[in-house]
């Protein structure tokens, strides 16, 4: 059984604490959201002493099961001012896992710039006050040179240290590249704990309790097999997530345009996954396929160098080229890899800014697809400048400052790539999730396994949105990476494997619903939440604009009726 471990910043001390009975069923975002349920009042504010900051590794984390090694970062949102959970690949959680940490619970705040290294020896505080504003690539370097190449470490950048609200936690990956828990204002928690970083060892770590070696290999391996048997997952080895541009742009007409003005881009040639794929081809040291984790039996990201071959990001991944790229006009590759890595640098989520980005060219700050002014701006966030900072504090944020009518957010917080008056499920989730506008809670896109589901018809959204989002709260509570949770609602034999794996780690056995029971129970842990914190129905809605405009060329709009929307979610 994995274990609780306790840091109070203020005094320095640390406990660890034996899981209770309902959090010893809960890993990852469910077992994040039970704590801050539990712990948190739901209306304090999020960069305040009450506020306490979750890394909680998922149930599977620490197995020899394929893509289980999401951390999740959780608080109250300074962003959506709801609870939230963002969770991110990496080795930390799997580092967690082998010192038998389920969670870390951080309290209070630290006097000074702090960093804390977990390990079997405990937890030991270090200051942090000579890497202050230091950016995350040449922090990740000095973390490998000063404890090695063998831990792992989550950290903030700049953005997160002015805690500015769209700043998210950065975690090494295998090879020390930066991955990033970049959704909600995670890293402005972090930075109002003045903690810097979070390096853990696991070297000679007990490990996680497994009850039935044998049986846990053997679903393993069968789920590692069925897993990369899978279409979708060719696709991803092929050309990793910036697949998404076709199928978003071409096939669906819903990849967001010119601040969601439009459901394609002209210029999605230059950004699609097959250019990207071709250029990396043609480039040193580019890598079309990279892990960000141990155990990944997909590889969907990559490593995406210039033509000179020095690394300018990695990975390059579709949401950021939606947001700032087709959602900005822009349609330079190498122009939306250097925003990345800046943005990944000073530790904020692209997808924030690209939608700030987008408001900005909206009210005629900077000119459609102008990519070098776009950076320019984007260097100013860790430069303090004033755009700087006000597109460091999200696209909402940055739309009421500019007085902005089409701001596309929810509960603050930025929408995807994918417009919602085509893909209505995902719509629907964008509205009515726990999260904010956060697709991966349930993005509702076509699949040939189920032809019957039409995205944009006007009813029957709820329903499917609801299914999703029980099931991605399930999988984000296994640490599951999302893309090896989707064969699953395709190939049922494939769930049977991962509940095998369960039945060999825990003592009760998953029953035939686990999935949607256990989605359900975190999703009512965090609506009750949301509830308590002020949020009611009204914050369940899409912006105006996108009831109002109709989509070029079909003339969609978002017209799933209000009681359909108050139905999701509406009996937990």
């Amino acid at each position: 059984m994995g274990k609780l471990l306790r840091i109070n910043l203020n005094t320095r001390k640390f406990q660890f604490e034996k899981l209770s009975a309902d959090q010893e069923m809960l890993g990852g975002r469910g077992l994040s959201s039970a704590i801050i349920a539990e712990e948190v009042p739901p209306t304090t504010d999020p960069l305040g002493a009450d506020s306490k900051l979750i890394f909680a590794a998922g149930l599977l984390a620490g197995t020899p099961i394929a893509n289980t090694g999401r951390l999740s970062v959780g608080a109250k949102s300074p962003m959506t001012r709801a609870i939230k959970e963002a969770n991110v690949g990496g080795t930390v959680a799997h580092k967690l896992a082998g010192l038998g940490v389920r969670a870390v619970v951080f309290e209070g705040c630290a006097s000074e710039l702090l960093m804390v290294k977990i390990s079997t020896e405990g937890v030991a505080f270090q200051s942090a006050k000579a890497f202050k504003r230091t950016g995350l690539y040449d922090f990740f370097i000095d973390m490998k040179n000063q404890f090695g190449e063998h831990v792992g470490v989550a950290a903030i950048g700049p953005a997160g240290e002015d805690k500015l609200i769209a700043a998210g936690v950065a975690v090494t990956s295998p090879d020390f590249r930066i991955r990033m828990a970049a959704r909600g204002g995670m890293g402005a928690v972090m930075g109002a704990k003045n903690l810097k970083a979070v390096v853990v060892d696991d070297t000679n770590g007990p490990g996680i309790d497994i009850l039935d070696p044998v049986k846990l290999k053997t679903a393993a391996r069968h789920f590692s097999k069925g897993l990369v048997a899978h279409p979708l997952v060719q696709g991803l080895k092929a050309l990793g997530t910036p697949l998404l541009v076709g199928l978003t742009n071409d096939a669906l007409g819903c990849l967001a345009t010119k601040n969601y003005r439009m459901g394609s881009f002209g210029g999605a040639g230059k950004i699609s996954g097959e250019y990207i794929a071709r250029l990396m081809d043609s480039r040193p040291n580019a890598e079309p396929m990279h892990s960000c984790m141990k155990g990944c039996a997909i590889r969907c990201s990559n490593v995406f160098t210039d033509a000179g071959g020095s690394e300018l990001v990695s990975g390059l991944e579709f949401e950021t080229i939606a947001l700032m790229g087709s959602n900005c006009l822009i349609d330079d590759i190498d122009c939306i890899a250097e925003m990345n890595r800046i943005c990944n640098d000073v530790g904020v989520d692209t997808m924030d800014v690209g939608g700030a980005i987008g408001l900005l060219m909206e009210a005629g700050v900077l000119a459609w697809g102008d990519g070098p002014a776009a950076l320019e701006i984007i260097r100013g966030i860790g430069q303090r400048t004033d755009r700087g900072s006000m597109i460091g504090n999200g696209t909402g944020f940055t739309g009421k400052k500019l007085g902005s009518k089409r701001i596309p957010v929810v509960k603050g917080q930025c929408l995807a790539g994918y417009d919602p008056r085509i893909l209505k499920g995902t719509g629907v989730t964008y509205a009515t999730s726990t999260m904010g506008a956060d697709h991966t809670c349930g993005n509702a896109l076509p699949s040939p396994d189920n032809p019957a589901y039409d995205p944009s018809s006007s009813t029957g959204q709820g329903a499917m949105s609801q299914f999703l989002q029980t099931f991605f709260a399930a999988v984000d509570t296994l640490g599951l990476c999302l893309f090896a949770s989707l064969p699953m609602l395709d190939v049922p034999e494939l769930q049977q494997f991962l509940m095998s794996g369960i039945d060999a780690i825990q003592k009760e056995s998953p029953g035939e619903n686990y999935m949607l029971d256990l989605g359900e129970k975190v999703l009512g842990i965090e609506k009750q939440f949301n509830t308590a914190a002020g949020l009611s129905a009204a914050d369940d809605r899409l912006p105006g604009f996108f009831l109002e405009e109709s989509l070029p060329p079909g003339g969609n709009r978002f017209d799933v009726p209000d009681e359909e929307l108050d139905s999701v979610l509406g009996v937990l």
